[in-house]
């Protein structure tokens, strides 16, 4: 269309795991300066062949769709405030399609489109009290899924190490306490919205932001909608969907442990790319899901670069102090959110 720049997606890399695991020696290291490279221009990949399995993600997603059904009363039941947030969690996040969490719409939009909806975490002790009359394998599946995402990031965590080339390739991984793993699962539910809102770019998905931790794994539905900022051009580019794939992303501790060689991203959620430059009329946009697993170290470790990054890196987005914890780091990061999205009482 005339005047209009259109924005080709962005060139995210495929690394086969299972190259990275049990490939010839060769393919291994082809695929580990693959990653390296990957890691220090765009900040993520697409991971094929993962660990997990995509039956064991075909069967979150079916969970998910089960818990965010208008009929299933289970999700009145688990909800819960922020503050009590322990670790796995459902977010409904239709509030962040619109700036700082405040919709500026006309009055009959505001009462048809929630501008806030106060998300519902599945806490443990929300399991155990549901588990017997709603859903009897859910408690067993999520088990599986945790113990299923952990066992794949300390596998990665191993790689980087490698790359790296420090000695003790558990160094990352040992980070983690195994009996107390910081470490979060979100899953996150954006709501039908009118795509011409999206369209005006007055309005987002969710804002532009980066992860807090070390690694996020992230899957998707085939919706769309996730944009990464390519730095050098100024804009944000479509991450097109990969089906059977997870994408894996450089978060902030990591690029700080780094000394700023991998690049923690920033990206968004909007319209989905195949949408951008049609005509949307009336149309809405369909329901999105991503269940996001952000890898995390235990929160009195120092935040400060690891052995062999002492050269300072091209990425140095965030500022950080000398003697900062990772629990230091999150409390400060999540406050920030907080404190932005809650700017507006009325919008609570």
């Amino acid at each position: 269309m005339v005047g209009i720049e259109i924005v080709e997606p962005a060139d995210i890399p495929v690394i086969d795991f299972q190259t990275l695991s049990t490939g010839t020696p060769q393919k291994r290291k082809t695929a580990l300066k693959q990653l390296d490279d990957a890691f220090q221009s765009v900040g993520l990949i697409h991971l094929s062949n993962h660990s997990i399995g995509q039956d064991l993600v075909d069967e979150a997603f079916a969970w998910f769709v089960t818990l965010t059904t208008p009929k299933t009363t289970v999700a009145g039941q688990l909800l819960v405030l922020p503050s009590q947030v322990k670790g796995f969690g459902i977010k409904k996040i239709s509030s962040t399609y619109t700036k700082r969490a405040r919709w500026n719409g006309g009055k009959t939009s505001r009462q048809e489109i929630p501008t806030r909806v106060r998300f519902p975490i599945l806490t443990s002790s929300g399991i155990e009290s549901c588990q017997k009359k709603y859903f009897p394998a859910l408690k067993a599946f999520t088990k599986r899924w945790w113990d299923a995402c952990v066992e794949q990031e300390l596998q990665l965590l191993q790689y980087l190490c490698e790359i790296l080339e420090i000695p003790d390739k558990d160094l990352l991984g040992k980070q983690q306490n195994p009996h107390f793993n910081r470490s979060a699962t979100g899953w996150n539910h954006y709501l039908s919205v009118p795509a011409q809102y999206l369209t005006s770019g007055q309005s987002t998905r969710l804002n532009a932001h980066t992860d807090y931790g070390q690694l996020t794994l992230l899957f998707q539905d085939t919706t769309g909608g996730l944009e990464v900022k390519d730095d050098e051009a100024g804009v944000f580019r479509p991450v097109l969907p990969r089906p059977g794939m997870a994408i894996v992303q450089v978060a902030d501790m990591l690029e700080r442990q780094s000394n700023g060689r991998w690049k923690s991203a920033l990206h968004r959620v909007t319209i989905p790319h195949h949408l951008k430059h049609s005509d949307p009329g009336d149309g809405t946009l369909i329901e999105r899901y991503s269940i996001g697993f952000f890898i995390q170290p235990d929160f009195d470790l120092v935040i400060k670069p690891l052995p062999g990054c002492e050269a300072k890196g091209r990425w140095s987005s965030l500022e950080w102090e000398d003697e900062i914890t990772a629990g230091e780091w999150l409390t400060r990061r999540v406050a920030l959110e907080y404190q932005q999205k809650g700017s507006s009482k009325s919008a609570a």
